[in-house]
């Protein structure tokens, strides 16, 4: 009895640790931002917070969309210096992206970081929400579409 019972209850578990589908996105926000003077630029900062349902041995973020917008990623274990895209299972997780417009006057500035980087020709799947974040789980594709952003106060830097 002891042993189909154990059985039983191993299978439930495993069972659940398969049934999690994707990771958990508990927060989207964007926030405006704009330089004092005209040379530092404008944007926008973009920010999920996640919860994944594997480490980063088997699961890495590596791209989002943001309305026809592309951008190359990486996640920041919450709250601790840990090298890019190195994460533990549900530990919260951030992924942040600038969008940021430079005028071309400025050209030291106009250099952008990997993170930033628009790249050009990468066409998503469709999707109806404001972004679009694809993931690789074992080597395959998945997708979290982000519906809508949480609008935080602009930011003014001197």
């Amino acid at each position: 009895m002891k042993t189909a019972l154990f059985i039983i209850l191993s299978l439930l578990s495993i069972n659940n640790n398969y049934c999690r589908k994707q990771p958990e996105l508990i927060k989207a926000s964007s926030q405006k931002w704009k330089g004092g003077i005209e040379a530092a630029g404008y944007g926008t900062y973009y920010e999920l917070s996640l919860i994944p349902n594997s480490s980063s041995k088997i699961l890495t973020f590596d791209k989002l969309w943001i309305g026809e917008k592309y951008f190359e990623i990486q996640a920041f274990q919450k709250g601790k210096k840990m090298p890019k895209n190195v994460f533990a299972k549900d530990q919260v997780i951030s992924i942040r992206v600038n969008d940021a417009t430079i005028p071309k006057r400025n050209h030291k500035a106009n250099k952008r970081t990997a993170q930033e980087k628009q790249i050009d020709g990468q066409n998503p799947p469709k999707y109806e929400g404001k972004a679009l974040l694809s993931y690789l789980l074992k080597g395959k594709r998945k997708y979290i579409e982000i519906k809508e952003f949480t609008v935080l106060d602009p930011l003014f830097y001197p």
